[in-house]
């Protein structure tokens, strides 16, 4: 039965997707409605999965990220005079996010491979090479800088090493469920592709109504969020 509502979350969210797409184009309360109901789906995917497979601290820690996630995506909709105080809630609601997931591949990395270590010289590397291939998206999609573009480099470092620590996990997943590795790399991935295309959205203007930019944030962060809540099927155990 757990097995069947998740798939069927699944669906809906990835079938209201589309309308959301074209809805988004002039947010309004329908575009919002749709948005969260697509969110909603991946919430209830990860708190079926988590009753489908039982509470870990693995699972609860991915539940509280889907849940500060489904309120990044409410603030971040709202426009008006109200936009600005909501979006940096928004941002915010994401960076918890992260931290949640971050938090929970940290945890069961330390359960798996108790002599791992959560900082290493891989993961500045990794974290460094990120930053340094957004800043050449940055360029060479003629971004302009300001302070508020810089801030969200602290913000990409929680994102890019939630991303490394959520890839080496599952290194160690790869051996026990490689059903579950897969989930778990690429659905972190997916949100880091999602979270940058985002940053191009936010501040460029002259790609702000970028529709094919925008089908790839959005189909690359509900599917990637979709992922990350199934992992908690098959990870954490």
């Amino acid at each position: 039965m757990f097995t069947f509502l998740i798939i069927a979350f699944s669906v809906v969210c990835l079938g209201v997707m589309p309308f959301f797409l074209v809805e988004q184009r002039n947010p309004s309360l329908r575009s919002l409605i749709l948005k969260m109901v697509c969110a909603s789906m991946f919430v209830l995917v990860g708190a079926f999965s988590l009753k489908k497979s039982g509470s870990t601290p693995y699972a609860q820690f991915m539940l509280y990220g889907l849940i500060c996630a489904w309120f990044g995506d409410l603030f971040l909709h709202i426009q008006g005079k109200a936009k600005p105080p909501c979006m940096v809630i928004g941002v915010l609601a994401f960076l918890s996010a992260h931290i949640m997931y971050l938090i929970a591949f940290s945890k069961e990395l330390a359960r798996v491979s108790p002599e791992a270590k959560m900082f290493t010289v891989g993961a500045v590397i990794f974290v460094a090479a990120t930053l340094v291939i957004y800043t050449i998206v940055i360029f060479l999609t003629k971004t302009p800088m300001n302070p508020a573009l810089l801030g969200l480099y602290v913000y990409a470092i929680f994102l890019t090493f939630m991303c490394f620590t959520a890839l080496r996990l599952s290194a160690f997943v790869y051996p026990t469920s490689r059903f579950g590795a897969l989930l778990l790399g690429t659905g972190a991935i997916l949100f880091v592709f999602s979270d940058a295309s985002l940053g191009i959205l936010m501040f460029n203007n002259k790609l702000k109504t970028n529709f094919p930019l925008k089908i790839f944030n959005i189909g690359t962060y509900f599917i990637g969020q979709l992922m990350l809540a199934a992992t908690i099927l098959t990870v954490g155990h």
